[in-house]
């Protein structure tokens, strides 16, 4: 997978989500390459200062198509990390669980596993990061979500660490972007990764 390759033509954000949603179920015909491009992502974002400093993890149950998160949240739970996980709310928002163990999952939205009912709602946010998913990013830290808005909505009031997880052939030079749209501090890939804003500063 090179990056910056196989750029599509067409910008729109409908097209461009169809675009990278069918290469990423491609990649799925291959597991045993999807798996390597998967530990490489993962093992770039353990590594890193975000994820070593944070206290409070923010992360997604991945799905067959997307980077796998698994073993991100297995890992972060045995690191004493406070891991918790987005439920979505009828409100249109989404909310973080804390989680235990994995025995607090449950599949809930969008056939997601989420945390289950008894799980307790997180509401302090400092010395967080926040894993937000994406299907593909730009050089400036912009990424394109799957067109739902929550986490856009989410992240216009959290004020700490922002990370996206992408394959490096799925990174574009620039991407349109509004007001609204806030830029991830790393982008981390199965080839680099890439600081862009320091919040810690």
């Amino acid at each position: 997978m090179n990056s910056l390759n196989h750029i599509p033509q067409n910008t729109d954000k409908k097209y461009m989500r169809e675009y990278y949603t069918q290469k990423r179920k491609e990649l799925l015909q291959n597991i045993d390459e999807k798996t390597e491009l998967d530990l490489e992502i993962q093992s770039r974002l353990l590594i890193s200062d975000e994820y070593r400093k944070c206290e409070t993890i923010l992360i997604y149950c991945s799905r067959d198509f997307e980077i796998d998160t698994m073993g991100i949240i297995n890992l972060a739970l045995l690191n004493k990390k406070q891991v918790a996980l987005p439920k979505c709310e009828t409100s249109g928002e989404i909310s973080f669980y804390i989680i235990n163990s994995l025995d607090d999952l449950e599949k809930g939205s969008f056939n997601i596993f989420e945390p289950k009912k008894h799980c307790k709602k997180l509401t302090d946010f400092s010395a967080a990061l926040c894993v937000a998913p994406c299907l593909c990013c730009d050089m400036q830290g912009y990424r394109l979500g799957f067109g739902k808005g929550y986490y856009d909505r989410f992240l216009q009031n959290f004020e700490g660490n922002i990370c996206t997880l992408c394959y490096s052939d799925s990174i574009i030079p620039q991407m349109e972007h509004n007001e609204f749209d806030i830029p991830v501090n790393a982008v981390v890939t199965d080839k680099f990764l890439r600081h862009i804003i320091d919040n810690q500063a």
